[in-house]
């Protein structure tokens, strides 16, 4: 969150304290922040222009800001204080110039006294502006080696102190190798607050569904990097941008205009924050960009911003709709993960799938990820193909007779020692039966697989689901499209159709190169029983092999390897799968390596 812009003109006061709601009192901890989970802490330094200050200073809100005075006012009109370091490096160095590490501890008791005279606290919060370099692949050159010891000492130091560091971190932070033994360690003595600053024009242009759910996807993709190498989720923040960049590329209202679109998309980041807060159990939300930084920076609209953004998290922090005007839209539950008790996914058309659903299949699936599409993917065929009940227990019975002599008993044991319910067994049965009937009815004119992933991915669009677990697979953040396919059940009973035919081995695999990854695309299959395609890859030609692809199938013959490595070739097959788990041999091999 570097001052990207200069310091310059101040923005037209707008008088807002007049709309503040009644204050809620609030438990405490140390410093008079509010003893809850998580902390909102809001950017107040003194380029926040007066009329926009005055909108944070009071009860319930708290401030981080560095000098003396202003922390005194806002403490003064009911606000509680956090110290804000604008300039990391004045205390690290940088990547290219770490500072001397002989000079780090002095460096931490200066801003440990700093931070606790402009608190007025022995232990306060101080956020650390910002890491620099975080996408940074190891082995780390010796000065950027030097930059991150400095950057944890300093962590080190304060923690030690008794203060809570908060360090910002922007970008895509590398966490492979040595990187993710760094991060654990700073983990140990501050929290990692990532910047997840969005785009208000693309979020207004993807809308309250997608707009919402691509924020939320974003900041949980986040939580599960970190969590990936063992940093608990309550060390983890997320700060939202609401600054005024002209400039394309690094978010905030992007020149948003009417004003209430922009208030619109404050109101969305404060409510995807706030959810995934609380599904994930993080420790703090924060918010930049109320600052002017010069002319392309001014923006009368930054108060009411703030009012929008403090009312969509506690309508009794202030009045939004009041301050966003009769044109704004004030509803709280647009693209938001509003499902009745029990249901665990809604999409278009009021079809809904369950959680009992979901919980049945992923008994048998052992990944609940997969139960979700299995779940999803039967009620979508549940309208595109009619099947009987007797066609249903009629595979029923000739299972029993084929590979159980008969014996109903030993059928329905084999399905428990799978964890698969009856119910879940005749689902299976019925999801064959509708691919059956759909290839049959779209013949020659499309591959089956492809005319079902069309219509799963246009329903998949209109869905929302509890966390965002939807259904399918996509190529995020690149794009917002998932794809869905087939997830074989009949692969753990197979002696439902006692099918051992495997696929035909998938044609025409080609490489290219792209920017950071490779591009795979190969043709479609056209089986009616084919479920989709796993894509191996090796450092070496020949093999060995390992499935890129492990979750899920791909429903479409294409494919972007964003985890080749750079600078050598990587060698590739694909390998079809049908619906009972049989698999194709290898394609022939290609190779590619990252532009």
């Amino acid at each position: 969150m570097p001052p990207r812009l200069a310091t310059a003109a101040a923005a037209t006061a707008v008088a807002l304290l007049a709309l503040a709601g009644p204050a809620v009192p609030a438990r405490t901890a140390a410093c008079g922040l509010p003893d809850t989970s998580p902390v909102w802490i809001d950017y107040g330094e003194g380029s926040v222009q007066p009329d926009t200050r005055a909108v944070f200073a009071r009860p319930g809100v708290v401030v981080a800001t560095s000098g003396t005075a202003l922390p005194a006012d806002f403490r003064k009109k009911g606000a509680a204080t956090t110290y804000f370091v604008l300039r990391l490096p004045s205390f690290v160095g940088d990547p290219s110039s770490p500072a001397d590490p002989a000079g780090i501890a002095a460096a931490a008791a200066k801003l440990l006294a700093q931070a606790q005279t402009s608190t007025g606290c022995a232990t306060p919060w101080i956020a650390l502006n910002e890491l620099l370099g975080a996408a940074a692949a190891p082995p780390w050159s010796p000065t950027t080696a030097q930059y991150r010891a400095n950057v944890l000492a300093l962590v080190q130091q304060l923690a030690a102190g008794g203060a809570h560091p908060a360090l910002l971190v922007h970008g895509n932070p590398n966490v492979t190798g040595t990187a993710a033994a760094w991060w654990v360690q700073v983990a140990q003595s501050a929290d990692l607050v990532y910047e997840a600053y969005y785009d208000a024009t693309n979020i207004s242009r993807l809308g309250p569904l997608v707009g919402n759910r691509r924020m939320r996807v974003g900041m949980r993709g986040i939580v599960r990097l970190y969590e990936g190498i063992g940093i608990p989720r309550t060390r983890l923040g997320f700060m939202l941008g609401f600054h005024t960049a002209q400039t394309p590329g690094i978010g905030g209202r992007q020149g948003l205009q009417p004003r209430e679109a922009w208030l619109r998309v404050v109101k969305w980041e404060a409510l995807a924050a706030r959810q995934v807060a609380a599904d994930a159990g993080t420790s703090s939300v924060w918010s930049w960009g109320w600052g002017t930084f010069g002319p392309a920076s001014v923006d009368p609209d930054k108060p009411a911003a703030a009012c929008v953004w403090l009312w969509a998290r506690d309508a009794s922090l202030c009045d939004g709709p009041a301050a966003a005007g009769p044109a704004f839209a004030a509803s709280l539950v647009e693209g938001q993960i509003v499902l009745p008790a029990g249901v665990y996914c809604g999409f278009a058309g009021g079809r809904r799938i369950s959680v009992a659903q979901v919980d049945a299949l992923a008994a048998l699936t052992r990944d609940r990820h997969s139960a979700v599409t299995a779940a999803f993917e039967q009620a979508v065929l549940r309208g595109a193909a009619a099947v009987t009940e007797p066609q249903v227990l009629a595979v029923e019975r000739r299972a029993i007779a084929r590979t159980f002599h008969g014996s109903r008993r030993a059928y329905l044991g084999a399905l428990s020692r799978r964890h698969a319910t009856l119910g879940v067994a005749r689902g299976a049965i019925r999801d064959e039966l509708r691919r059956r009937a759909i290839a049959s009815r779209v013949g020659s004119r499309q591959p089956p697989l492809t005319w079902m992933n069309e219509l799963e991915s246009k329903l998949v669009a209109t869905a929302t689901c509890l966390r965002d677990d939807l259904p399918g697979y996509g190529d995020f953040p690149a794009s917002d499209v998932l794809d869905v396919g087939v997830v074989p059940l009949l692969a753990r009973l197979r002696f439902l159709f006692a099918d051992r035919t495997p696929p035909v081995t998938p044609a025409s695999l080609a490489a290219a190169p792209a920017t950071g990854a490779v591009s795979l695309t190969w043709a479609d299959g056209k089986e009616p029983d084919l479920a989709g395609y796993a894509v191996f890859r090796s450092a070496a030609s020949g093999g060995p092999y390992k499935r890129l692809n492990v979750e899920l199938l791909l429903a479409r013959p294409a494919f972007t390897d964003r985890g080749a490595p750079a600078g050598v070739p990587s060698y590739y097959v694909v390998r079809a799968v049908d619906s009972s788990g049989n698999l194709s041999a290898p394609s022939a091999e290609v190779s590619a390596q990252p532009s």
